[in-house]
């Protein structure tokens, strides 16, 4: 992605190659937060077990 955005901003590609790096660039972002849902899902998960784990066994929270 670093790549990408260094070569958008140098100026040098075509338009062409510009549109393709940024098409490129707009599919890594989609990966990334489709990546960063799921690892947020995980996240919650545990949370929510590690809650109902502490609130079954009785253990003080403070």
């Amino acid at each position: 992605m670093e790549n990408i955005v260094e070569e958008l901003e140098s100026g040098s590609p075509n338009l062409d190659k510009m549109l393709h790096l940024f098409e490129e660039g707009m599919k890594l972002t989609k990966q990334c937060r489709g990546e960063l849902k799921e690892v947020e899902k995980r996240i919650s998960t545990i949370v929510k077990e590690g809650d109902e784990f502490i609130e079954k066994s009785g253990i003080d929270r403070s």
